[in-house]
């Protein structure tokens, strides 16, 4: 199996659980939105109510996960109703729970498209901002960041394999929705010049510790993640070494397909300052 078919693949592992492998990723840990991603594949798996899609997920991130040991996926079926589907998901590895996932699955009701997010005017085209060397199963380029206002956006897609079915590319989604709210809440950080007018992700590294705590995913609508999306997020508060962001998710026909929110640990490192 390549890296990049790791990313969504699950093998069966008992009764509502599964296994998933993780590529090897050059920072060590397992990628927090990997995760995120198996996780709600484990619970869709468990959804056998016809018509039912995921609407939303929230994640406690717990431990940092090794990539050298599979990751169990242990589901919990809350609720199974006519309407709404629920489910519960702890991840786990030898030395315990690394995340606990809660998501929710509604069948499609008619009703209101009402959206007051509004794409960016001046957005750049992806291939006129800069790549980022991002990691296995993404193209990701920065299209804008600034401190005055703090914001970070970036074009994102999944470059790996996706089949027709919605569940994948949600679940693909959920990858991706773990990129950039680090970066964004940083934007904001009293310390953000140490990084110089063109960071890398050395200096990145070498400035700041940064850890992701919790996550939060709204899925709107369907989304094509193997097609380009922009990510526009922004920070809301930084105390003490705690920090928020939350963004929206647009095609690249600036329709709204989901919004993230995302609350970090950031610290500087010592000897930076």
């Amino acid at each position: 199996m390549s890296d990049i078919d790791k990313i969504l693949e699950l093998e069966p592992h008992g009764a509502d659980a599964f296994v998933g492998e993780s590529p090897s990723y050059e920072w060590g840990r397992i990628y927090g939105g990997l995760v995120i991603a198996q996780s709600l594949r484990a619970a869709m798996r468990t959804v056998d109510v016809e018509g039912h899609k995921v609407h939303s997920l929230h994640a406690y991130f717990i431990l940092g996960g090794d990539p050298n040991e599979p990751v169990r996926y242990e589901v919990d079926r809350l609720r199974n109703g006519r309407s709404f589907s629920t489910r519960r998901v702890v991840a786990r590895q030898s030395g315990g729970a690394i995340l606990n996932l809660s998501c929710s699955f509604q069948r499609d009701e008619e009703g209101p498209d009402v959206s007051t997010s509004t794409f960016p005017s001046d957005v750049r085209p992806p291939e006129d901002s800069k790549r980022i060397e991002w990691g296995i199963g993404v193209d990701a380029r920065l299209e804008h960041e600034s401190t005055q206002p703090a914001r970070h956006r970036i074009w994102i897609k999944f470059t790996g394999p996706l089949a027709e079915d919605e569940d994948d590319h949600f679940a693909a989604l959920a990858y991706l929705s773990d990129s950039n709210p680090m970066d964004a809440i940083v934007t904001a950080h009293p310390d953000h010049s140490l990084l110089g007018d063109d960071p890398n992700e050395a200096a990145w590294d070498e400035t700041f510790m940064a850890a992701s705590l919790d996550h939060s995913v709204w899925f709107h609508r369907s989304v094509r993640a193997d097609q380009w999306l922009l990510f526009d997020l922004a920070p809301h508060q930084i105390k003490g070494t705690r920090g928020l962001a939350t963004g929206d998710v647009f095609t690249a026909e600036g329709e709204l397909v989901a919004t993230v929110a995302q609350q970090g640990l950031v610290r500087v490192r010592s000897g930076d300052v």
